[in-house]
């Protein structure tokens, strides 16, 4: 599955390695691809953007975590016009708070490490649910 247009991705990771690899792996795609190191980093690129993105959210960073941000999207209307994706290596329950807000804002949850082929689907199908895809907003069939 490929994106229908030039689809903006955000990766967020703390990661140089993975930002790279993901990287290489989106733009192959056909994505364009933005890189945050933190969560402060991501908020700033989510509001400065002029046009919704698909978001590839590490849980565990510096200064601001995932969860940080996804309770700074729930109280910020602007914020939710992007596709929120989470990335995790962590394998014990999340907090009732961390589910309650991936639960509000239909976040899916992608294990660490990463099968590459599945993160790729999981974008497609993300892009293809953003307010300006050629689809109108609506999910491509496979």
């Amino acid at each position: 599955m490929h994106p229908t247009s030039a689809a903006q991705v955000l990766v967020v990771d703390d990661d140089l390695d993975i930002r790279s690899t993901l990287r290489i792996a989106l733009e192959d795609e056909g994505y364009e691809v933005i890189e945050a190191s933190d969560g402060i980093a991501a908020l700033r690129a989510l509001r400065a953007s002029t046009i919704p993105m698909v978001v590839l959210l590490d849980l565990m960073m510096p200064r601001l975590d995932g969860e940080g941000v996804l309770e700074q999207v729930v109280s910020d209307r602007q914020l939710t016009r992007h596709i929120y994706l989470l990335v995790t290596a962590k394998r014990s329950a999340f907090p009732e708070s961390l589910r309650s807000v991936l639960g509000r804002l239909a976040v899916p949850v992608l294990p660490k490490p990463l099968d590459l082929d599945q993160l790729l689907d999981v974008v497609a199908a993300a892009s293809a649910r953003l307010p300006n895809s050629p689809n109108g907003g609506l999910a491509a069939n496979p």
